[in-house]
């Protein structure tokens, strides 16, 4: 059990920064593009649900040092993969430049990257920063993906279909499970089948897709917005990234407020004016495959609920699991699985 470890896996924040000042001061400069690591500070850090990211400033240049914490993807080199999708994005704005990759786990119990800092503010869901997101998922989905080997979704309606079910499947083994959450997660899956079979040749796996999109991902930032956090992207059909920008559950992790349906216009109508797209195929898509992502972003909720009550959840971790219990409650809520219901 985690929890019987927690007191020696546990580390202090001051422990951890000097681990990562000493490791930093012993790089060579040239890895991070400075004159000398002799100057070193923590001036900052962020615990995220998988990674602990220390803001790091070297030689007046400002980095992101990346603890991967818990693997979110499945994989065995879980930051191997995100370092090689991040030299892949290199040049086209759209992600962190990265410096650095370490898998030995000799100085740091973790794996780590080390990758550009983004100074700017999280999108929020107003006016122009909607087209803005829209904007920077088209440059995304457009870019050429055969050279690399990319995780993929090879029928992208069908495989999102069992994404959910298993889902269901890991959330009803926890202890603390609500039938609440998987009666009607279960009632939703049942009659979305026969219309995912019907529609599955609509979808194609043929771009890029983060996979994350919700608001705190990305970075408004002097240059233009950004997408941080690249752990899980796959090449699957670009419906799945708008599904999940537009996703309720996924706008409740970072806020209360949810996108109208002007705005929800707004943004796809600017989608398909940028990407050349079919604006009926395109709302077509949405219309069929929303309502998984949102189902999963409302698993994905309460099984992070259940593993703060069965005290599961990663030592080095627990304590932002804990101050995102709010959000976590917001999407979970079994009416959100009610609403899908609704509108299917």
């Amino acid at each position: 059990m985690r929890v019987e470890n927690e007191k020696i896996e546990r580390k202090t924040l001051a422990d951890s920064g000097e681990k990562i000042v000493q490791y930093l001061k012993d790089l060579p400069p040239e890895v991070l593009e400075v004159q000398n690591t002799d100057s070193v500070e923590i001036l900052g850090m962020v615990t995220g649900s998988y990674n602990i990211n220390f803001h790091v400033g070297v030689d007046q240049k400002e980095f992101v040092f990346r603890i991967n914490i818990e693997q979110q993807s499945k994989l065995q080199d879980q930051i191997g993969y995100e370092y090689k999708v991040l030299k892949f994005l290199e040049g086209y704005d759209i992600a962190p430049k990265v410096f650095h990759i370490d898998k030995s786990r000799r100085r740091i119990n973790y794996g780590i990257l080390i990758e550009e800092y983004f100074d700017g503010f999280n999108l929020s869901l107003e006016g122009s920063q909607i087209s803005e997101a829209a904007e920077l998922l088209v440059r995304l989905h457009s870019l050429p993906v055969n050279d690399m080997e990319f995780i993929i979704w090879r029928d992208p309606l069908m495989d999102t279909f069992n994404f959910v079910n298993d889902d269901i499947i890991n959330y009803e083994a926890k202890k603390t499970a609500s039938k609440k959450v998987t009666d009607p997660a279960k009632k939703l899956l049942a009659k979305m089948k026969p219309v995912i079979k019907k529609h599955s040749s609509l979808f194609h796996a043929n771009s890029l897709n983060h996979t994350d999109v919700c608001c705190e991902n990305f970075i408004k930032t002097a240059q233009g917005l950004r997408l941080i956090d690249w752990e899980k992207p796959r090449v699957d059909d670009y419906s799945y990234d708008i599904c999940c920008f537009l996703s309720e559950p996924a706008e409740l992790y970072n806020s209360t407020r949810v996108l109208n349906s002007e705005e929800r216009e707004n943004f796809l109508n600017t989608y398909v004016h940028l990407s050349g797209k079919s604006a009926d195929l395109l709302f077509e898509k949405v219309k069929i495959r929303e309502p998984l992502v949102s189902l999963h972003w409302i698993l994905w909720g309460a099984t992070m609920l259940c593993d703060l009550r069965d005290r599961h959840t990663a030592p080095d971790l627990l304590e932002a699991h804990r101050e995102k219990t709010a959000r976590y409650e917001r999407i979970a809520n079994p009416d959100n699985i009610e609403k899908l219901l609704e509108y299917y």
